[in-house]
């Protein structure tokens, strides 16, 4: 019930976008993203009828995933195009795309009244109504069929929000007890959901620069997907996140959110020398009222839930905002803020370290992001490979008998960091092959001798665990150097470069050219020493633990038009180190991955979520309290609060130093440690270099 209630919650997509387009000039970027993939493309593709199907089918799916808004004569109508997009694109027609804006437009007008007249109405959540399996994946066929699926949207997401708030002791209480609490929040939670609807709805109608240019990116990005899922359309705000993810200094307000206890979002903590704490006007507690970006109406947020407010604040890197905030004396106060690039002093997004201690002492290390060093003048000092070293060398100080290295939800970024991180726990070797669009083949190689770690070794990965994090888990198999323990990665094994949207650039002059739009192309595919690759099945961990995002990750393997798998030679130079005992690891911790609670409820999870998948939601109440869901919510919160009676979570003695000094560090350092105690795949890693020690 859950995970498909939470499926429920996201049918809008909202690309970011960019400035003074019209509908020619999007026609114009379609040729050119079409040309430029050609002339760069690892494995370009024609542009045919069949590449116009790809693009038709696409469009509609980003633009409405949940078939909510365009009806079945409306696909009949652009079906016109369905075999004619690639004369569109290579014509620099407008014809399909004009079509597509205004019954687009029309639709959302229409979604928006429907809002408006289904919230008047109170809705009966004890009243079970199905939301059916061919209901939820057909499109409407007329306006009363859309009236009914945003009602049935509107409660679905209200259950789903509902079974969150409800406490674990629910079903002890006596049902008038239960009913008295429920119908305390009805009004309320209804109110709130049907606003975040409505405000979906209308950040794509009032949008700044108008729909056009709304749908005319998803129209840029579909075509630029179509040739593989990481060949992306890139508008401005959109590259500079994405550099930012590399370790470049991004774009930033300089506060924190969290939820309100009373509802709707407040500030959490100020980064000094940032533009909100240099203003003044903020201070921690105050609460978000509304917001408007230059150029834009007014968005009322006093109910807004802290993503979806996280989401409105990228729009733009560059444009004015007036947030609109309520004090802890009452009062109301306006406060223009603009983004400005500064270095973010986040901690969730650096390096950390910390010492496991109990029977053996146990270095941990967690890298969230493989960044880089953008200052020229630093020589890579500051990228995470370093960083990662440095917090080695603290931790072997602390005299570590093993260490664990977490790329756990790690998406990747720069494969030369990857590289030199691969270095430091191996001699000099090859580390990765490459092969562009010829057939000659690169090896990314670890020239320095020596290692900084020798020690025995563990790799936490997932589902999330992409490109970068893969190469680098794949090499450290591969070599015998670690075990690699979690789920399977998520299957991205190629490599991406940024261009600017202009058919004359080149490698040699792509730092010269400025566009407003950047592509960036898949330009090759990444191979291990072994010669096999990564490419759709992941890295495949030697030790196997159930993860409840495998119930419902999406992988290299589910996303369309995904670039097929191939295997090369192997590494002629490549010598692995001596095998480790992984049938006698993964045997040793079997019995702690049979017992543990949380893995356990995992598994449950798992099974429910595969048997629920294709089946009718009944809408009410009282399936959501008989739902076998509820009780795994409710098992999984209890396990997750089990601390661990092995070890103990501690920080090294350079880290101890620096918190003194520093409150918001300390606090985040605090909730990580929480979190480590707790974490049963972390468990289960000390236990299997508990086992490498002694061998």
């Amino acid at each position: 019930m859950k995970t498909i209630l939470l499926a429920l919650l996201a049918f809008f997509i909202i690309p970011v976008l960019s400035f003074g387009q019209t509908n020619e000039k999007i026609a114009n970027e379609a040729f050119v993203i079409t040309r430029m993939a050609n002339k760069f493309h690892v494995a370009p593709r024609p542009v045919n009828k069949v590449f116009s199907e790809d693009v038709f089918s696409a469009m509609l799916k980003k633009a409405d995933e949940d078939r909510m808004f365009f009806t079945v004569n409306d696909i009949v109508r652009l079906g016109t195009y369905r075999n004619s997009i690639d004369i569109e694109i290579k014509q620099r027609k407008t014809n399909y795309l004009d079509l597509f804006i205004n019954i687009y437009r029309q639709r959302l007008k229409q979604a928006d009244s429907l809002l408006t007249e289904i919230s008047k109405k109170p809705v009966d959540l004890y009243l079970p109504e199905k939301l059916t399996v061919a209901e939820d994946t057909l499109p409407p066929q007329s306006l009363a069929v859309m009236r009914v699926k945003l009602y049935k949207r509107l409660k679905a997401n209200m259950l789903n929000e509902l079974i969150d708030d409800l406490p674990g002791n629910f079903k002890s209480l006596t049902p008038a007890a239960q009913k008295k609490y429920i119908d305390s929040d009805e009004v309320s939670l209804q109110k709130r959901v049907a606003s975040a609807l409505k405000r979906k709805v209308n950040f794509i109608l009032q949008y700044p620069y108008g729909l056009p240019k709304f749908a005319g990116n998803i129209y840029c990005e579909v075509i630029a997907s179509c040739y593989d899922p990481h060949t992306e359309f890139f508008p401005p705000e959109e590259k500079e996140k994405f550099e930012s993810e590399l370790g470049k200094q991004p774009f930033l307000f300089g506060f924190t959110i969290k939820t309100d206890k009373s509802g709707g979002v407040v500030i959490d903590k100020l980064q000094p020398g940032s533009p909100a704490f240099k203003g003044g006007q903020l201070k921690k507690g105050d609460k978000f009222i509304a917001l408007q970006w230059e150029g834009g109406k007014p968005v009322n947020i006093e109910d807004i839930s802290v993503n979806e407010l996280a989401a409105l604040m990228e729009e733009s890197n560059h444009k004015q905002v007036v947030f609109t905030m309520k004090k802890a004396d009452g009062s109301v106060v306006q406060v223009p803020l603009q983004k400005e690039q500064i270095a973010d002093n986040d901690d969730e997004g650096k390096v950390k370290s910390f010492i496991l201690k109990g029977a053996q002492t146990v270095g941990y290390i967690y890298l969230p992001a493989f960044y880089e060093d953008w200052e020229d003048s630093n020589n890579g000092l500051n990228g995470c490979a370093n960083d990662v070293g440095r917090e080695i060398i603290k931790l072997k100080e602390e005299n570590i008998d093993g260490l664990i290295l977490d790329l756990r939800s790690n998406g990747g970024g720069s494969a030369q960091e990857a590289t030199e991180l691969a270095g430091i726990f191996i001699d000099a070797g090859p580390v990765e092959q490459v092969k562009d669009r010829g057939e000659k083949i690169y090896t990314f190689k670890d020239v320095d001798r020596g290692t900084i770690y020798d020690g025995p070794l563990a790799i936490l990965v997932n589902g999330y665990s992409a490109s970068a994090s893969e190469l680098l888990a794949g090499t450290l198999q591969d070599y015998n150097r670690a075990v690699i323990i979690g789920s399977p990665t998520y299957g991205k094994a190629t490599a991406q470069v940024v261009f600017p949207m202009d058919t004359t650039v080149t490698h040699e002059n792509i730092d010269q050219i400025k566009t407003e739009n950047y592509l960036k192309i898949t330009v090759s595919k990444l191979y291990r020493i072994t010669g096999s690759t990564a490419q759709f099945k992941g890295v495949q961990p030697d030790i196997v633990l159930p993860d409840m995002l495998d119930a419902y990750i999406t992988r290299e393997t589910n996303a369309p038009f995904a670039l097929r798998p191939d295997v090369i030679n192997a590494n002629k130079y490549y010598e692995a180190y001596p095998p480790l005992p992984l049938g006698a690891l993964a045997a040793y911790v079997q019995t702690e991955i049979d017992t543990n609670k949380y893995l356990n409820t995992a598994k449950k999870y798992i099974n429910y979520y595969k048997q629920q998948k294709q089946q009718d939601i009944t809408l009410s109440v009282k399936a959501v309290l008989n739902d076998p869901y509820f009780e795994i919510k409710n098992d999984a919160a209890t396990a997750e609060n089990v601390k661990s009676q092995k070890f103990k979570v501690q920080n090294n003695q350079y880290e101890k130093t620096r918190l003194q000094a520093d409150d918001n560090a300390k606090e985040l350092n605090d909730e990580f440690s929480e979190q480590l105690a707790t974490d049963p795949y972390v468990s289960v890693a000390y236990d299997v270099l508990a086992k490498l020690k002694t061998k």
